[in-house]
């Protein structure tokens, strides 16, 4: 399809996308960097759009979901309506343990709920620390880790569900040592990084002094990665898989299907499958 026109949707913060992003450019020759909100573009003027830097969406979420489901209506999208609205609401998670799923425990507190922490960590046998955190979150949006007894903690938790939802999680004590991403595009694993912190930091984003190392993922974290896959509503044209590891097995910390980093820096070969899967599925 040497006329293949493909957008890629990003925030207005990043107009021309993110760094990682922007390497898409160098394979796709008629792909466009494309606000998402930009009530001037043209999506019919495209034979799909790929959601990717999107990294402002968690601040308003239903009119990110309007948005994917309109332009759905004009022309092929991915991430899908149904993908986009199961995955950007991090309550997911409780649905993936439900299924069996290698999952770090996780309670959903409501809007406007009580927002005792200590109670919720006694109730759901979390140990002393935990994490607090916004269910419609990324680069650790609302993040507050501590002991389940420190009052800080849960008026933090008061003042993000009189906002919107939370997550209340067990803290890991591994997230210290990093995590693994394993990424998959059509259907298959492509590459796997490990994402450390710095020195005495639990965030591993590099805005905040993390690290990304290329590794070969354990047969255990492509078993955990596999099925959380096979949790979603439908087959994902991509997919990271973020695990950290429990005191038994790998433990699922989140399924990024709608707009994540996919380190094309550490696997350059990963943007042809991604390319040729995106050309398939618009067919």
């Amino acid at each position: 399809m040497p006329s293949f026109r493909v957008a890629l949707a990003t925030c207005a913060a990043l107009p021309g996308l993110g760094p990682d992003d922007r390497r898409l450019l160098e394979v796709i020759s008629n792909a466009e960097a494309v606000v998402w909100e930009d009530p001037l573009a043209e999506w019919d003027a495209f034979d799909v759009v790929l959601i990717r830097s999107c990294w402002d969406y968690a601040f308003r979420r239903e009119v990110f979901l309007e948005w994917v489901t309109r332009v759905s209506r004009i022309v092929p999208i991915h991430a899908s309506p149904a993908i986009a609205k199961w995955n950007t609401h991090k309550s997911y998670l409780t649905e993936l343990a439900a299924r069996g799923v290698p999952t770090i425990k996780t309670v959903v507190v409501e809007r406007g709920a009580p927002s005792d922490l200590e109670q919720i960590a006694e109730a759901n046998g979390f140990g002393p620390r935990v994490v607090v955190k916004a269910a419609v979150a990324q680069t650790g949006r609302y993040l507050w880790h501590g002991a389940a007894s420190d009052p800080a903690g849960s008026r933090h938790l008061a003042r993000v569900t009189s906002l919107e939802d939370a997550l209340v999680q067990p803290f890991v004590p591994a997230i210290l040592q990093g995590e693994r991403s394993l990424v998959f595009i059509d259907g298959a694993l492509t590459h796997a990084v490990e994402k450390r912190p710095r020195p005495g930091a639990v965030l591993v984003h590099d805005d905040f002094g993390g690290t990304v190392a290329r590794i070969e993922p354990s047969a255990r974290d492509l078993e955990v990665a596999a099925a959380a896959i096979e949790g979603s509503p439908e087959p994902p044209l991509y997919a990271r898989v973020d695990l950290v590891s429990g005191p038994d097995q790998p433990l699922l910390m989140e399924l990024e299907l709608v707009e994540p980093e996919l380190f094309f820096r550490f696997a350059p070969e990963a943007r042809e499958r991604l390319i040729r899967g995106l050309i398939e599925r618009t067919k």
